[in-house]
């Protein structure tokens, strides 16, 4: 009961007490636009709240139990808000917290902490909820009004086609009219000045908003409900891309003016109406979602499909000739569809390419010494994260990255020899124990005189880079795999040096490829970090931006892996509550004092890339190099 009664007050009251004080902390480290609408804040607040109210009544009503997911109800519940949505109380909760700041005008609220808080929740979904339900309920236990549809013939229901509106285009809609009005730092035009001087054909309008009903009724397209399902997951996918492009390439493309009256002029100014003032452009999702919805109408038969794709064309041309877009637009949004289209293609060869590098152990002796190849992957990653963040602090920062990149080198090995490896022989590395290795070095040198924060922001900034090359010795060496996986999202290894066969007897196995998800997500999380030192963010906030980002996609990533060595502590991998602990840690360091970071102090200098191969020449030899014929301490990497 005391176990219930301290969770249940962790949600009810850290929880909200927690996100109101950082959200305090963050209104004086941000500069973002005002969203405020007392009506509209106070109808999602008291939205959100009666949706979590009624969502518990029936958990405890119909489950059997309390709200409460690490002592969930006995009874799987799929009727009322549970026949809706599958996990409408987190749905309630960033309701009603976007509610919140909406109502009292708290661009940080808006911007930073209702986000936030939309991963945790997804990331909770996805790295615990998710499995947990499928474990006590099975994989065909019922399914709600809106949810992804299963991979099947079966004809697509009212509730498919719906859930293309509401789980698809709705979301698209909201980050549209939010990202489209964030400020652009050193934004550049994407209009060419030849593309200035050409006319506005304002009947072309008619083309330009057809479009729109257009894609509100592709739905109806579909006949199976394997056709809506990948039609949804290509609009996620897209919306990604395109999100993604938004928020790391500040390109702009202002609309032609034009003059004109009548009924295709007063839609078109409508169309300007919005204070876009061509943000949110490049790449034009106008374009895309033409395209997405000429393939779902193809999908009715060769003459709607010549019919639509026409449609779809005009309205393409219709972009560049009623001014709203630039012709370099309407390209990124076509190649933007192009990438979608071939989802398959491409994450077939990503697996391949996986399970190639997974398979491609090769190691040199040269007498008692062995040089492994996955030693070269860590080396690329070390010398490029050193010589990048030393660059990007400029003069005097080279020494000082490299001094920390040895520090993390050690408290990984540190890490590792704790946690999983021999007290003898072996010598494993661990993420978290890079990360407390450098903060304790931070530390150290603090009392110095030395600005820490701007040192550990830029290490911030080129860790996801890093970490994403260093996946790729991951794979090599089989550390960090995967849990048994569908052939179709899988791969299969079979070296017998690799952890996969030594010690999980996974070998000839499909697993996930988590290594590849790790890549995929610190991608993302690198871009962002790298446009935020780019426009002269406030070096706290980069911090603290890795740490909560790094934490919420490792949370997710570790409930794939399939390590026999790790740890569950409390229904969760020993690393997803170290990945709960970085987010902490993340929220925890905003409050530090801070000043924005200097992007011109950039030095790309020969010192920097100098103190950067000598950086990673050690990392070659400690994380590539061996003597398998030693019995000394440390003496093998395998």
């Amino acid at each position: 009961m005391l176990a219930r009664l301290l969770y249940g007050l962790a949600f009810t009251v850290g929880v909200p007490v927690l996100l109101y004080f950082w959200n305090a902390r963050l209104e004086t480290l941000v500069t973002l636009p005002v969203v405020q609408s007392t009506p509209i804040g106070i109808a999602l607040i008291i939205f959100g709240i009666s949706v979590i109210l009624e969502a518990m009544r029936e958990l405890r009503t119909i489950g059997g139990g309390l709200p409460m997911n690490a002592f969930p109800p006995p009874r799987h519940v799929s009727r009322g808000l549970y026949g809706v949505i599958t996990h409408p109380i987190y749905f309630g909760f960033v309701v009603a917290l976007a509610g919140a700041a909406v109502t009292l005008g708290s661009p940080a609220g808006y911007w930073i902490t209702t986000p936030v808080s939309a991963l945790a929740c997804g990331a909770l979904i996805l790295g615990y909820e998710r499995h947990d339900l499928a474990r006590r309920f099975g994989a065909d236990r019922p399914r709600p009004l809106l949810c992804l549809p299963p991979d099947t013939d079966d004809r697509a229901t009212k509730g498919d086609r719906l859930s293309v509106l509401l789980l698809v285009l709705l979301p698209w809609l909201v980050l549209y009219e939010s990202i489209g009005h964030l400020p652009v730092p050193g934004a550049f035009s994407v209009v060419q000045p030849t593309e200035a001087e050409w006319p506005v054909w304002v009947w072309t309008e008619i083309f330009y908003v057809l479009v729109y009903p257009f894609v509100v009724l592709a739905p109806l397209a579909f006949r199976s409900r394997s056709e809506v399902r990948r039609a949804c997951i290509r609009g996620w996918f897209g919306i990604g891309l395109g999100m993604l492009a938004y928020l790391v390439i500040p390109a702009i493309a202002p609309p032609r003016p034009f003059e004109g009256e009548g009924l295709f002029a007063t839609l078109l100014a409508l169309e300007r109406a919005d204070g876009l003032a061509g943000r949110a452009a490049f790449p034009s999702f106008h374009v895309f979602w033409a395209w997405w919805a000429a393939r779902a109408w193809s999908l009715r038969g060769r003459r709607v499909g010549v019919f639509a794709c026409g449609l779809a064309a005009a309205s393409v041309v219709s972009c560049s000739t009623t001014g709203m877009h630039a012709l370099v637009d309407l390209i990124a949004g076509t190649l933007l569809a192009a990438i979608v289209f071939a989802d398959r293609f491409l994450w077939e060869c990503a697996r391949r390419f996986t399970e190639r590098v997974a398979n491609s152990w090769r190691e040199w002796r040269r007498g008692r010494v062995r040089l492994i190849v996955h030693g070269f992957y860590a080396a690329a990653a070390a010398t490029l994260g050193t010589g990048l963040a030393g660059a990007l602090l400029g003069d005097g920062g080279p020494p000082r990255v490299a001094a920390l990149s040895m520090a993390s080198l050690v408290g990984a090995g540190l890490w590792g020899q704790y946690w999983v490896g021999s007290k003898t022989l072996l010598r494993p590395y661990g993420y978290f124990g890079s990360v407390l290795g450098v903060g304790v070095a931070l530390l150290a040198l603090a009392p110095f005189g030395m600005e820490v924060i701007p040192l550990a922001a830029a290490l911030a900034v080129v860790a996801p880079w890093v970490q994403a090359i260093g996946r790729l010795r991951c794979m090599v060496q089989g550390c960090c795999h995967g849990a048994p996986a569908p052939a179709e999202v899988g791969i299969m290894v079979n070296r017998e040096e690799s952890r996969v066969t030594r010690v999980a007897h996974l070998n000839g196995q499909s697993i996930h490829p988590t290594p590849l998800y790790s890549i995929l997500a610190n991608l993302v999380v690198g871009a962002l970090l790298l446009r935020l030192w780019s426009v002269g963010g406030e070096a706290s906030l980069i911090l603290a931006g890795y740490l909560i980002l790094a934490g919420i996609t490792r949370f997710v990533e570790e409930s794939y892996r399939g390590e026999p060595q790790t740890p569950i502590v409390a229904g969760l991998r020993l690393y997803q509550w170290f990945s709960v602990i970085s987010v902490a840690l993340g929220l925890a360091l905003t409050w530090l004092p801070s000043t924005p970071v200097v992007p011109a102090a950039a030095n790309f200098s020969l010192e920097a890339w100098a103190w950067a191969a000598a950086v990673g020449a050690f990392h070659l030899f400690a994380m590539g190099v061996d003597f398998p014929d030693s019995a000394r301490r440390f003496s093998r990497l395998v």
